[in-house]
């Protein structure tokens, strides 16, 4: 009898251990990326403005894919930016647009600023080279000024947007496994017809992490209700801190920037600091920053 139970106990272990292996098995199928096919991702960030919210309505997103079998067949006609007209017609002829999944409705930008983002698009498409990303906008698209809200209407009553793509502008995090990183500057995007009436211009950037430098920091105290500016190149890109005081600013294409402190409120006083030296794919600490009276 004593035999019998343990014969019984030894099934019982194999069945649990076949069990757990095979639904482990299941789980990693689940995650991987079929062949011939390849997973995208689209994470959205913002380069912020002092408004009291941008909400952005976006109903789809869209990327053009160059197959892998058309680039090997008119490899010799491909350049690596794709900036060439003949090959812009010979990818025509033969490239895709695949919709990728999303959570379609309003998103307000501030909520992606000081190094806050979002996935907003993912999904799988045939394996090759994305050319383009095109977003579908809806028309639920507002800004919130001192606590009132102003409908933005879009500019020519335009709802697509379309990102052009270079080479470089891909970050490759795994086999078959690619992700982009999108920039939509609300401070460039919205225009501003009269007192009441606003426009909506959609600005957006490709940027990555791995390419460019970020600079973080604390600004105190929160009274001064500052606005913080990265200024290299030619170019700006701005934070407003939170309620801690906490700013973060990525994508910065230069190896230096000013970085400039607007005190907006209580008689605070500006202040710039010069010269902040960064390293591509890091971020510079600025450790707190007080600002005076």
């Amino acid at each position: 009898m004593k035999h019998f139970r343990n014969l019984i106990s030894a099934f019982i272990l194999i069945f649990v251990f076949i069990f757990v292996y095979t639904s482990c098995r299941k789980e990693a199928g689940s995650n991987a990326i079929p062949q011939g096919q390849q997973k995208i991702s689209i994470r959205l960030s913002d380069n912020a403005v002092n408004f009291g919210a941008v909400n952005v309505d976006i109903q789809s997103v869209a990327v053009q894919v160059i197959p892998d079998s058309c680039l090997n067949k008119y490899h010799d006609d491909f350049d690596h930016d794709g900036d060439d007209d003949h090959d812009h017609n010979r990818g025509a002829r033969c490239s895709s647009w695949d919709t990728l999944n999303i959570r379609p409705g309003v998103y307000n930008l501030l909520d992606l600023a000081n190094g806050t983002d979002t996935i907003l698009a993912s999904g799988l498409t045939v394996t090759g080279k994305i050319t383009k990303i095109r977003l579908i906008l809806g028309d639920n698209n507002s800004v919130v000024i001192d606590s009132v809200s102003y409908p933005l209407t879009l500019w020519n009553n335009d709802h697509v947007v379309t990102i052009a793509l270079r080479g470089e502008d891909v970050d490759q995090i795994g086999t078959n496994d690619l992700q982009f990183w999108l920039d939509f500057d609300a401070g460039h995007s919205i225009v501003r017809v009269h007192d009441n009436h606003f426009m909506l211009r959609p600005f957006l950037r490709v940027w990555l992490p791995a390419h460019t430098g970020s600079v973080q920091g604390y600004v105190q105290p929160d009274s001064a209700q500052s606005v913080v500016a990265a200024i290299f190149n030619g170019d700006t890109l701005v934070a407003i801190p939170r309620h801690n005081g906490f700013f973060k600013i990525r994508g910065i294409t230069s190896t230096s920037t000013d970085v400039f402190i607007n005190a907006t409120a209580n008689n605070y006083q500006d202040t710039t600091i010069t010269g902040v030296q960064l390293q591509v794919g890091k971020t510079t600490d600025l450790g707190t920053i007080h600002l005076h009276q």
